[in-house]
């Protein structure tokens, strides 16, 4: 009758012991570079091919900036995300 009462408070006394679990918050790596700005060009354009060679260098910017950005999520979201 004794051993009946003493097996659960046995049992609770050393789920008490157990050490709580830490929690370690993993900064994911990042490339600098991908934090670097993409530059977008100023120049005037003062002809058709002039504004067509600016639409492009912005096109090229924003594709590149696009780039960097899903770089970043896949570095954040961890292998098998």
């Amino acid at each position: 009758m004794v051993t009946r009462l003493l097996i659960p408070a046995f049992a609770l006394s050393l789920s008490a012991c157990a050490p709580e679990p830490e929690t370690v918050f993993l900064r994911p790596d990042i490339p600098p570079e991908l934090l670097e700005p993409e530059p977008i060009s100023d120049r005037e354009a003062r002809t058709v091919r002039e504004l067509a060679i600016l639409a492009t260098e912005h096109l090229t910017s924003a594709q590149n900036a696009n780039a960097k950005i899903e770089a970043i999520a896949r570095a954040v979201q961890g292998p098998g995300a």
